[in-house]
């Protein structure tokens, strides 16, 4: 069998293409598990000064998820709001110590920004959960190593790469809701060249997710559903013994159906087609790492609207086109037993394209926005001493922004921006302390910023009697954010984590009501965010693995002087107390059997707190049993208990099965 060398093996893991050991895994390393997101270069976890947590292969497969942001469940700090798989993604929310909205949370997808420079929005399913290798989780402004939208933290998506020898899988579900889903998957070496190619179906007829007091007529409102199909290859070619070559694209089409009926003639909801194309180099010498990296991203989405009052015709048919090109670099070098100083680049050009017509009318809107970011940083891990190491980071980004709206409608604003530039300095400071080998002490301090999307810089839209101006001179979003933490580790068996939080962020971007007809975007007042992070996993035995995660957080608003009554409000959609308890058994000959006890606090549905979403408990239930070499079947079982609960605007399904039969070659 192939051997992979020591350089080979170390680029993979950067590329999240092996999978880390953790105290669920069977591997002799136990908990040395390796991180690369937390400081941009390979660490044990035990070693690094953040709060971070993994999500392995062997959680992703127990958890039956098909889209990724349903794996982040159990995460502490992570607040991921999808009702279910035939959810769109357009309506998931994913949110990170407390600060509400997509865009205010940094997702990539092997190092590449994945947050959409329309509206901030993540396409969790650009990847099928079959090409993921792990997801690692930073919580904690990052905007010193990443720059923009890292305020509450980052998530970084990580796809397996083309395994040794030859290996293929195929796989089929069916489940509630008449969900079906198709996998396939093939991986090859061909001497130094490897390659991994895979695809997947899914469709879901959905259900009704309307809540009883949306002002959607009963009478109007449909099943929600989706399909989604993914494919994506990926090649990996050794230079040498020190260096490698990775290229790959991945292709979502992720569409829509139903919402609302009788419905029109042509009606499309909403469907979105992305690709993701990415070339990597990687260098790995003695004492030195060297990586480049060139990437696209290609999106273009279709979204009709229908008259709200028969729901029989199409009032306007959008068109939605985004892209992104970019690059970066980074070179890390050990500078005797002390420093390891690592200086990067980052680049980013982008530009939305949108188009609305109105049928039956001659009436054309176009909105377009456009941004050129630079970015340069610098990190210094400081092994001060054998207990006590000390990070240093700062990033400077810069970046030019400009748009323009026409509108030939009669009475539609049409506005030309004047083109802007800034920059912001992100500095950040973490530290750990080993007290001993079992007990670490860890804080950190720094500062991150979030800037404004194209939709709030550039977008005009009117509707009914009301115009929603959007503002070309709106700040970007600040956070200062400190945290305080200490892990223990019980030898190999598990751990315990905690971890307190404060954000100060400043200029967050509300909606705010100018007269009876206008509607302004701007910088209004401060929020506060803190909180409690609690971690921990524990091995009685090899077949068994217990964890738990318990989050604490109050998000608060603390200036607003355009409406002062808010102040000291909480902002909505934000769980007080979230928390998971789960349990893995693994029995000798393969099969396993898990079981999540997940809990959501009560969220505020309104700015003046007046309305909530109940808190809720579910259970989970997951299984899987080896049918000889070949074949496996898993059974899951989603909200046992059949509870239906709020999420943010929509309802749950109540409880959901589903089953599968898989094979390997």
């Amino acid at each position: 069998m192939f051997q992979m060398s020591e350089p080979a093996r170390r680029l993979l893991l950067a590329c999240g293409c092996l999978a880390a050991t953790n105290v669920f895994a069977e591997d002799e390393r136990g908990l040395a598990q390796v991180v690369v997101t937390a400081t941009r270069t390979e660490q044990s976890i035990r070693e690094v000064p953040a709060a971070v947590s993994v999500i392995d292969r062997e959680r992703i497969e127990a958890s039956g998820a098909t889209t990724v942001d349903q794996v982040l469940q159990g995460v502490p700090g992570v607040y991921a709001a999808r009702m279910d798989a035939s959810s769109p993604n357009r309506i998931a929310q994913t949110y990170t110590r407390g600060l509400p909205g997509n865009s205010r949370t940094l997702v990539l997808l092997d190092g590449i920004p994945m947050n959409v420079l329309y509206d901030g929005q993540v396409d969790w399913s650009q990847l099928s959960t079959q090409d993921v290798e792990r997801v690692e989780v930073v919580r904690g402004a990052s905007s010193g190593l990443y720059g923009a939208n890292a305020m509450g933290g980052v998530i970084n998506v990580l796809s397996r790469a083309p395994e040794p020898g030859t290996k293929t899988r195929l796989g089929a579900e069916y489940g509630s809701l008449n969900s079906k889903r198709l996998l396939a998957s093939h991986s090859q070496r061909f001497g130094a060249t490897s390659v991994r190619v895979s695809a997947s179906h899914f469709t879901s007829d959905g259900y009704d997710m309307w809540r009883p007091d949306t002002t959607i007529p009963a009478a109007n409102r449909d099943k929600i559903g989706t399909l989604k199909d993914n494919a994506a290859i990926k090649l990996l070619h050794e230079i040498d013994t020190r260096s490698f070559i990775e290229a790959g694209v991945s292709y979502l089409k992720d569409e829509a159906t139903g919402f609302y009926r009788p419905g029109a003639p042509g009606y499309q909801p909403s469907k979105r087609e992305q690709y993701v194309p990415t070339v990597r180099y990687v260098r790995d010498d003695d004492s030195s790492n060297t990586s480049v990296a060139l990437y696209g991203r290609f999106g273009k989405q279709w979204a009709d609207t229908l008259n709200p009052v028969t729901y029989r015709t199409i009032s306007e048919k959008g068109l939605y086109e985004d892209r992104s090109v970019g690059f970066n670099a980074q070179h890390s070098h050990a500078l005797g037993s002390i420093h390891r100083v690592t200086l990067g680049l980052d680049f980013l050009d982008g530009d939305v394209d949108n188009h609305f017509s109105y049928p039956g009318s001659s009436r054309l809107r176009d909105t377009r926005g456009d941004l050129r970011r630079y970015g340069v940083f610098i990190q210094d891990e400081m092994a001060l001493t054998a207990r006590w190491k000390l990070n240093l980071a700062g990033r400077y980004d810069h970046w030019t922004t400009g748009g323009n709206q026409v509108d030939s409608g009669v009475g539609q604003p049409s506005t030309s921006y004047r083109e802007r530039s800034a920059g912001d300095f992100s500095p950040k400071l973490a530290t750990l302390f080993k007290v001993n080998d079992a007990f670490n002490l860890r804080a950190s301090a720094g500062r991150a910023f979030n800037l404004p999307d194209m939709f709030n810089l550039y977008a005009n839209t009117r509707r009914g009697t009301t115009t929603y101006w959007a503002n070309p001179d709106l700040d970007p979003e600040t956070v200062k954010a400190y945290d305080l933490g200490a892990d223990y580790y019980f030898g190999r068996r598990g751990y315990v984590k905690a971890t307190l939080y404060y954000n100060d962020a400043r200029d967050f971007i509300y909606s705010v009501r100018r007269d009876a007809t206008n509607v302004d975007k701007i910088n209004v007042g401060a929020v506060t965010t803190r909180g409690l992070e609690l971690e921990a996993a524990y091995r009685p035995s090899e077949a068994l693995a217990l964890s738990a995660s318990f989050t604490y957080n109050r998000s608060r608003i603390e200036e607003n002087a355009s409406n002062p009554a808010l102040e000291g409000k909480s902002l909505t959609s934000v769980p007080r107390r979230q928390g998971q308890v789960r349990a893995d058994y693994r029995w000798p000959g393969g099969a396993t059997l898990s079981a999540a006890v997940n809990r959501v606090g009560k969220r505020y549905a309104d700015d003046i707190n007046s309305k909530s979403y109940k808190a809720y408990t579910t259970l989970d239930l997951s299984a899987s049993y080896p049918l000889g070499k070949t074949f496996s079947a898993r059974l899951n079982v989603v909200n046992v208990g059949d509870k239906v609960y709020d999420g943010i605007g929509y309802l749950s399904p109540g409880r959901t099965v589903s089953a599968g039969l898989y094979a390997n070659f």
